[in-house]
């Protein structure tokens, strides 16, 4: 090789200055041989596919990434937006983590076809950046179409099949629901449902069967299952039970499969209700996930009482709503005065609880007792 054909190249740079382009000929600054323009033709800044196909499913408007996802937003422009960045940026490959992407999606047409019309999202694609050697940076701009596949995604086909891997069981102990318990209760279940779908897509509810005894929630996931019920019993108390039926083998792990049953029973009292355990009455005072205070009318002992002892040991005496009431007359240091609504006899109790004179509270009294519970809301 003669001294003119000889390639000066920098120490640690692929660049070379004064030789020519092998691509084109120009003379000039080079990288790897190459002059700016061959260099960038021949390494750009990013790759895609021109022609990108996306599933959807053409029920519920999921998309289908590595899992199928559900769109953020409601708006039928912003969903077709979403989809087609997505449908971009999981196709497109950048030449280095330095390269900045813009992806733009463009209005969605509609190709003609009937019923196998179908949907092509146009989406412009901007880069800027520089590769290695590169002195500058440069912008690189591309348009690409995602065409979307309208399928059913595998939540709705199950959904639409009455799918489900359990049953959710809302009752409470002792009793029936009562129809505002009914009403509220299911409010509930469907607001955790909402959440929960964010997290798990087979959260939905297959079937909802209304029994004499409760509630029966038939639902695609286990997990959501075991979810609600924690969350049932962590607001309003009580006692959960799982149990599992065999329904069949799994044809492509040989596995067993089983339907879970998850019964949550809620309390089947309320604060306020008056009941006996082991022959003394009490007042319910609080109630919690894992157990119940009841408060003695007869020494106003404290007894705290998980569920099983509550189901077991325990029986109603009178509902808070059923309470008789009395209106407070005087208040003195250490007595309260109050004359029965009903009757209007004259009562003297204790001072433990803060009243006013006129206000108005709930007592009970049988042979023995006569006590305030609470103040009437």
């Amino acid at each position: 090789m003669s001294d003119d054909d000889k390639i000066t190249i920098d120490s640690g740079s692929n660049s070379s200055k004064g030789s020519f382009c092998y691509r084109c000929g120009h003379e000039g600054e080079l990288i790897d041989g190459l002059c700016n323009l061959c260099y960038s033709q021949l390494n750009p800044l990013f790759t895609v596919d021109e022609r990108i196909i996306i599933e959807v499913c053409h029920m519920c408007g999921s998309y289908k990434r590595k899992l199928w996802c559900d769109p953020k937003s409601e708006d039928t422009y912003a969903i077709m937006d979403e989809i087609a960045y997505f449908a971009v940026k999981d196709n497109l490959k950048k030449a280095n983590k330095a390269v900045d992407i813009q992806i733009i999606p463009k209005e969605a047409k509609q190709l003609p076809g009937g019923k196998h019309s179908r949907v092509e999202i146009p989406v412009n694609i901007i880069a800027e950046g520089k590769l290695i050697g590169e002195k500058r940076d440069r912008t690189e701009e591309k348009e690409v179409v995602v065409y979307l596949n309208m399928v059913q995604c595998p939540r709705c086909s199950r959904c639409m099949s009455n799918y489900y891997e359990g049953t959710l069981q809302v009752r409470a102990m002792g009793r029936f629901l009562s129809e505002d318990e009914r009403i509220e209760l299911d409010d509930f279940v469907r607001e955790e449902v909402g959440r929960r779908l964010k997290k798990d897509r087979m959260a939905f509810i297959s079937k909802f069967i209304i029994q004499k005894e409760g509630l029966d929630y038939q639902m695609g996931s286990m997990g959501a299952i075991r979810n609600i019920a924690s969350a049932i019993k962590s607001k309003y108390g009580g006692k959960t039970l799982e149990t599992a039926k065999l329904v069949g083998v799994d044809k492509d792990t040989g596995k067993d499969q089983y339907r879970i049953t998850v019964s949550v029973r809620i309390p089947q009292y309320s604060i306020g209700d008056v009941i006996a355990y082991n022959e003394k009455i009490c007042v319910v005072s609080t109630i919690s996930e894992d157990k119940t205070q009841l408060k003695s009318l007869e020494n106003s002992e404290k007894i705290n009482l998980n569920w099983n002892d509550v189901e077991k040991n325990t029986y109603l005496v009178c509902k808070s709503s059923e309470c008789q009431t009395a209106t407070i007359i005087s208040v003195s240091e250490d007595t309260i005065m109050a004359m029965d609504d009903v009757n209007y006899e004259i009562y003297e109790y204790n001072n433990d609880i803060e009243v006013e004179e006129g206000s108005k509270v709930k007592i009970f009294k049988n042979e023995e007792l006569n006590r305030i519970i609470d103040l009437v809301e």
